[in-house]
């Protein structure tokens, strides 16, 4: 299951807005009970209802596989002492 966040950026991304900052653009709570929920929108776009962000499902797993498959690629080739692609470079957090 794809996080709460990664759908949120899709749904985004699908509305042509590239970037979130989940601490001012989209406030995210969990009261305790596991269940995410957004607290506060502050993006130009519509807020999403659940059913819309639960429709991400299926892309935001994706988005989450290749940022791993991206994060071992770079892995490997810093290892061997090879160029990065700027997505793999940008998967290292310095």
């Amino acid at each position: 299951m794809a996080q709460f966040s990664t759908k949120i950026k899709e749904y985004c991304k699908a509305n042509n807005v590239n970037t979130v900052n989940f601490r001012s653009d989209v406030l995210l709570q969990d009261d305790g009970d596991e269940v995410v929920y957004i607290h506060e929108w502050n993006l130009a776009i519509p807020q999403p209802t659940s059913e819309q962000i639960e429709s991400y499902e299926t892309v935001a797993n994706e988005t989450e596989a290749n940022a791993v498959d991206l994060k071992a690629s770079a892995k490997a080739k810093l290892i061997a002492g090879e160029a990065l692609t700027a997505d793999e470079a940008n998967t290292i957090v310095l």
